[in-house]
């Protein structure tokens, strides 16, 4: 899968970057386009979970994939590849949520009830959980995008398509809502029940 990137490049694929990966997805490579999916599939995935349940995660995850793949030749390759991927992920997730409000679906559990009870993504421990009930989705995203996949804030107010200064301040609201909650957070951490 990955011999047809080190042929065309000096260094191994791990330390090839997105952005040349992208480049060489553009131009046809499709392991190239593989070794992208492998690197970002668990940080798309975790980012769609703040937006909608678990299996819709997945779906949506597999269609920003697809979307990507069917639009690479628009991918700039002078750009970062990964606020390019995010933007899909969370335009998906947004159709997602809007239609799913239009038909009022009720979704079956894919697993039975006993094992959804134990079942908790490893990523989201309990401040992340409470950041995901008490922020709105635009400041949940940015403070997931920004603290928990690493983007910059440059990188994140791309994504979410506002200015860099808006997404600071989106940012310090978040946070400082958040820290409202800490004393909550605390006594449930540390006494839980």
């Amino acid at each position: 899968m990955i011999s047809t990137i080190t042929k065309t490049s000096s260094a191994p694929a791990s330390s090839v970057s997105d952005e040349d990966l992208g480049k060489l997805a553009r131009s046809g490579q499709i392991e190239a386009f593989d070794e992208l999916v492998c690197r970002h599939w668990p940080g798309i995935r975790r980012f769609l979970l703040g937006y909608l349940p678990n299996g819709s995660a997945e779906d949506v995850a597999q269609e920003t994939f697809l979307r990507a793949y069917r639009k690479i030749e628009q991918y700039d390759g002078n750009r970062p590849f990964l606020p390019w991927l995010f933007t899909i992920a969370r335009r998906l997730a947004l159709n997602e949520i809007r239609s799913k409000s239009r038909k009022k679906e009720v979704s079956l559990p894919s697993h039975p009830p006993e094992e959804i009870l134990d079942e908790k993504p490893a990523s989201f421990g309990p401040l992340w959980q409470l950041a995901k009930k008490r922020l709105s989705a635009d400041s949940y995203a940015v403070l997931r995008l920004h603290y928990a996949e690493d983007l910059s804030i440059e990188e994140v107010s791309k994504v979410v398509g506002k200015g860099k200064t808006a997404t600071k301040v989106m940012l310090h609201r978040a946070r400082r809502k958040l820290s409202k909650y800490s004393d909550q957070l605390k006594d449930n951490y540390e006494n839980p029940s």
